[in-house]
Formats: C-alpha cells, sequence, structure tokens
C-alpha cells in the first residue's frame, strides 16, 4: 500500500508495471496500490476532479474489502472476479456493489489519466495545462458524465496550473525524467486499459449500472 504523501511519477511507474504480468493477469492488490498513488494525481489537478478523486478513494476501497472477505481468493486477478461472479450472478447486485462495476469505473479513470500523460509528454512547453487537460477529458471521461458535470470541467480546468508547475510536482529529478515516467506511464496504463477493456467487452458488462 503507497504510503508516502507526495506523488511519486516513478514510484507510480513501477507500480502499474508490477500489477500487470507477462500473460496479461492484472493482479487486484497490486492495482490498488497504484491507484491509490494515482488518486495522488488528482490531488495535484486540484478541485477540477476532486469528485473523480473521491469516487477513487471509495472504489479502492470496496476491492480491497472483496481482498479480505471470505472470498478474496476469487478477487485475486480481473479475470478470475470477473468470471466469478459472472458465474454467480452479481455483476449488477443493487444491494452490495460488486466488484466488476467497482472496477469498471476506476477503469474508466485510467483511460483519462493515460490520456492526460501521453499528452502531456507530446506538448509544447508553452501549451496550457487547461487545453491538454480538457481536450484529453473530452475524449475519455466525458463520455461517461452528465452535461451538467462535462460543463462543470470546463469551466474549472482554467485553474490549473502550468504545464512546467505540473511536471515539477511529479517529484522526479528533473523535467527529462519527470517527462520520460509520465510517458512510460502512460503506456503501461494503457496496456491495462487494453486488456480489462477486452474482458468487459468479452463479457458484455460495459453497461453495468
Amino acid at each position: 500500500m503507497a504510503s508516502h504523501d507526495s506523488f511519486d511519477i516513478e514510484r507510480l511507474y513501477k507500480l502499474f508495471h508490477s500489477c500487470i504480468k507477462d500473460d496479461d493477469t492484472i493482479d487486484m492488490d497490486e492495482y490498488v496500490n497504484a491507484y491509490e498513488e494515482l488518486s495522488k494525481l488528482f490531488h495535484i489537478l486540484g478541485s477540477v476532479f476532486s469528485f473523480v478523486n473521491s469516487d477513487v478513494v471509495e472504489k479502492v476501497g470496496i476491492l480491497r474489502d472483496y481482498r479480505k472477505s471470505p472470498e478474496a481468493a476469487e478477487y485475486e486477478t480481473f479475470e478470475k472476479m470477473i468470471k466469478y461472479e459472472v458465474a454467480n450472478k452479481t455483476t449488477d447486485n443493487k444491494k452490495n456493489a460488486s466488484g466488476s462495476r467497482t472496477l469498471l469505473r476506476l477503469h474508466r479513470a485510467l483511460e483519462f489519466t493515460s490520456r492526460l500523460m501521453h499528452d502531456v509528454k507530446a506538448a509544447d512547453e508553452h501549451e496550457k495545462m487547461s487545453h491538454i487537460t480538457k481536450e484529453a477529458y473530452d475524449a475519455t471521461l466525458s463520455k461517461h458524465h452528465p452535461w451538467l458535470i462535462r460543463k462543470g470541467v470546463h469551466v474549472a480546468v482554467y485553474t490549473l496550473p502550468t504545464r512546467k508547475h505540473f511536471i515539477e510536482k511529479l517529484k522526479a529529478k528533473d523535467p527529462v525524467q519527470g517527462l520520460e515516467y509520465l510517458g512510460k506511464t502512460a503506456d503501461i496504463q494503457q496496456r491495462i486499459f487494453n486488456v480489462t477493456e477486452a474482458i468487459y467487452t468479452r463479457e458484455d458488462l460495459h453497461g453495468l449500472p
């Protein structure tokens, strides 16, 4: 479990890298550890994505609880969890949030952070974070948000720090290393996203409430 106070892009990369195996198995414990570090990125972004961060904290807690439950062994990997819940017809459980529904929310947010990191790395040094973030949001998370939230994000992005200030917050040794880890982290997140996306598509679970 990540317990450091400040966000560290190198640590984030290592955490995500450790959660996906050579056979594309994704380890649940490693994933939630990585997500706890990732939640600090939303904190850096400030009030713009505070609602996303609070949702992330809640979802991470739910998945950790499943890993402490009597059925913990069924929640070791994404594949095992989804097969187990599909077989037991609990994926859309209305009483208690299923692991499948919970993971889907984190999965959607991961697409956004992967795109954001990729775009920050690729952008010109004078590009505004407000523009970079809005573009990444519109291409990813906005698809799952109602109009009112989308409009709120579009206004709030103008409170973001400069790209230079954002890169300084990554806690890398220097800006070049920070950008290098941004790119590597974006790539590993995209790989994890693609593997997870394929599982949800195969099981027809994208529409979970």
